[in-house]
């Protein structure tokens, strides 16, 4: 589980929709506006944090990404919460200048993260490994939102959907914060658990009644998607895990995956839909109980 750590020095992000940084310390997404929207109808009202930091005096929510060890690999051999990154060049990420991020264990295997973000709300992270260490090792990508206790804007209406939202080869799945409460307690994780392999395509977030964060595996490739909630911190996490990247002696792996982080739009969300290949994205819309008679007339309406 994600365990996030003090204030770092920070990357800017600066796009035309959203304006935040980055924590060098573990590589965190933990700072995101949203410029198009405002707390309230005042318009000088603060933008929308979509967001947020521990260290923050808003509700801690972050994107945070790693590798698992395998084999005699472990934990302190690969980048974590704690990891002091180094930034490769000084520049903010923005839609036309990608960010990389470096560490080295300084035992043979040299990390890099790769942060390029669109003009919309989409980002891209490509993790990669080069393997000095003379033997092959074996590693898990994976990446967390993580939310700290339940989000102080919750409106908990019952014909409004907030809470976890996923999507595994087509099938659709909507928790409350309630229903990750009462997940099983699984052995391997030792915490209230959901998890579902998927063969194509999986998503799985956080939504509001207006916005949202989600972590997507690439289209067209496996992935797993995890739901937990940590009772000791109360914390509710949403990961994706991707195929296990085993890498020879001397040789490099990359693997991709996305997030996106905004105002759940429907033409935003079908265009990644269409574009990009996310499966069925537009229904993280929640269309409600008789989605087969409101989308529709929504569509038509829209149009």
């Amino acid at each position: 589980t994600a365990e996030p750590q003090p204030e770092s020095l920070r990357i800017a992000i600066d796009t035309p929709r959203l304006a935040g940084s980055i924590a060098l310390t573990g590589g965190r997404i933990d700072d995101l506006q949203l410029r198009n929207f405002r707390e309230t109808l005042a318009p000088d009202s603060d933008l929308v944090h979509l967001l947020n930091p521990v260290s923050g005096e808003r509700h801690p929510f972050y994107a945070l990404y790693g590798w698992t060890p395998r084999g005699t690999l472990d934990y302190a051999q690969v980048p974590g919460p704690n990891t002091a990154w180094e930034q490769v060049g000084d520049n903010a990420l923005t839609p036309e200048a990608p960010v990389t991020l470096r560490w080295d264990n300084a035992a043979g295997l040299i990390f890099t993260r790769i942060l390029a973000v669109d003009d919309n709300s989409m980002f891209t992270v490509t993790q990669s490994v080069e393997n000095n260490t003379g033997v092959e090792v074996s590693l898990d990508p994976y990446g967390i939102l993580a939310q700290h206790g339940l989000p102080p804007d919750l409106v908990n209406f019952y014909i409004s959907h907030e809470g976890l939202v996923q999507l595994n080869d087509g099938t659709l799945i909507e928790d409350d914060y309630s229903d990750m409460v009462d997940y099983v307690v699984s052995e391997r994780e030792r915490t209230p658990t959901h998890q579902v392999e998927a063969a194509t395509n999986g998503w799985i977030g956080f939504t509001s009644k207006y916005f949202m964060a989600t972590l997507i595996g690439m289209p067209g490739q496996p992935v797993t998607t995890v739901a937990q909630h940590v009772p000791g911190a109360d914390i509710y996490q949403a990961s994706i895990r991707q195929p296990t990247v085993t890498i020879a002696p001397g040789a490099s792996a990359s693997v991709q995956s996305m997030l996106f982080t905004g105002a759940k739009e429907s033409a935003t969300l079908r265009g990644y839909e269409d574009d990009l290949g996310i499966d069925r994205f537009v229904d993280a819309i929640d269309w409600g109980w008789f989605f087969f008679l409101t989308k529709p007339i929504f569509l038509l309406l829209n149009f």
